[in-house]
């Protein structure tokens, strides 16, 4: 399969500036991030949510555990993961397991990490498994400076003594 076909179209029509990073084929953004010897910080990985209002990606770094308890305290919603298994009518032009970080294209809103506000480059799955798009995060935070944004995730070591609180930053 080839990039995303909405992904693309959303990038260009936003004047975005891109790169196409090829790697060996991978599944998980972890392991992406090993397979294209990059750090996973910089990795954004897609967590796709959804409640009564409707469907939320969120975009965090592949390194980090989305605490979605903050999430849904800070955007006063009651989302839960969606089965993966679920999204292929959606996500129809991408392979399953390579969802972009990027809710936008597919017309659902992006809750986005603010962890990944401090990475120079930032790699999202291009809709396969060979393929990232590489942007600079000024234009990663182009896309996203209409969707959410804040504190949603921590790293694996914190997550046991974050559990249940509240951070407060979000917007």
């Amino acid at each position: 399969m080839t990039i995303a076909k909405r992904l693309t179209s959303f990038l260009d029509k936003n004047n975005i500036q891109y790169d196409v990073i090829s790697h060996p084929y991978s599944e998980g953004a972890l392991n992406t991030a090993h397979s294209a010897c990059i750090p996973s910080h910089s990795m954004a990985k897609a967590v796709i949510l959804k409640d009564d209002e409707g469907l939320v990606l969120a975009a965090l770094p592949a390194s980090n555990k989305l605490m979605l308890n903050w999430l849904n305290q800070s955007l006063d919603r009651h989302l839960r993961l969606v089965e993966e298994n679920s999204l292929g009518n959606l996500f129809s032009d991408c392979e399953p397991g390579a969802i972009p970080a990027m809710g936008q294209p597919w017309g659902m809103m992006t809750a986005c990490d603010s962890d990944l506000d401090t990475v120079t480059d930032i790699y999202i799955e291009a809709g396969n498994h060979r393929e990232l798009i590489r942007m600079h995060r000024t234009e990663f935070q182009k896309l996203m400076s209409n969707q959410a944004h804040g504190t949603i995730s921590c790293s694996t070591d914190e997550q046991d003594a974050y559990k249940g609180s509240m951070i407060p930053d979000f917007v």
